[in-house]
């Protein structure tokens, strides 16, 4: 064989050998694409898993959204009722004019209405009523028997020191009262039950010396017979 025909098949046998080595690293990247594919698509299928199970979450809480809005209307339009009630009930109380009538209650309003529930032996409702007169009219024309009407609905409950408490500060608060020889007596009533006897006894003398004409020198001498 000749050089030319040597140099020529040592080309050719480079050349496929060349080729061969080509294909084989293509093979290995070609492989190599195809796991970082298959990878790629895994890690897609579970993304597509998880999208899905948020998808449901999502639908499930925008059911309770759906079911809150619901509930929340219903309120809503109960309380536009309630306010319509309201509403209306102001709308017939107003007068002719739309001003809205007002009781004003005058000091012997308060009074009298206690003075009735002592009669009717309403006697918790009697003593707010006295003490609620006492409070906002300490100097009312009234005020004085209020302090009697309170030690009588109190004594009438058995309640003896705050009974006392209440003729006491009448006595305090107006000694040169025409209230007076009624305060006495029935402060001395009131501290025999808390075993003050003695200074009942003194209390219901000085209605005797003091106001010996009076109804309530009597009542005090037929007490101090009983002592």
């Amino acid at each position: 064989m000749n050089r030319n025909l040597k140099i020529f098949c040592l080309g050719s046998l480079g050349l496929l050998l060349s080729g061969c080595i080509a294909s084989e690293r293509d093979m290995g990247t070609l492989k190599l694409q195809l796991k970082e594919l298959n990878d790629t698509l895994a890690v897609m299928q579970v993304n597509q898993a998880e999208l899905a199970t948020k998808m449901e979450e999502l639908n499930q809480n925008l059911a309770v959204s759906n079911e809150n809005l619901s509930q929340l209307d219903a309120q809503i339009f109960n309380l536009s009722t309630k306010l319509d009630d309201i509403d209306a009930a102001v709308k017939s109380a107003k007068g002719p004019e739309g001003e809205a009538e007002k009781k004003v209650l005058l000091p012997s309003d308060i009074f009298n209405e206690a003075k009735n529930h002592l009669n009717k032996q309403a006697y918790d409702m009697a003593v707010s009523g006295f003490k609620l007169y006492i409070e906002k009219y300490p100097e009312g024309e009234n005020v004085e028997q209020a302090y009697i009407y309170l030690g009588d609905a109190y004594f009438a409950q058995e309640q003896a020191k705050p009974a006392a408490i209440a003729y006491a500060t009448a006595l305090q608060k107006f000694p040169e009262s025409k209230i007076v020889p009624t305060a006495r007596l029935k402060y001395a009533r009131s501290i025999i039950p808390l075993g003050k006897t003695e200074e009942a006894k003194r209390y219901l003398n000085s209605v005797v010396q003091d106001f010996g004409t009076s109804p309530e020198a009597r009542l005090a001498k037929e007490e101090l017979a009983q002592l």
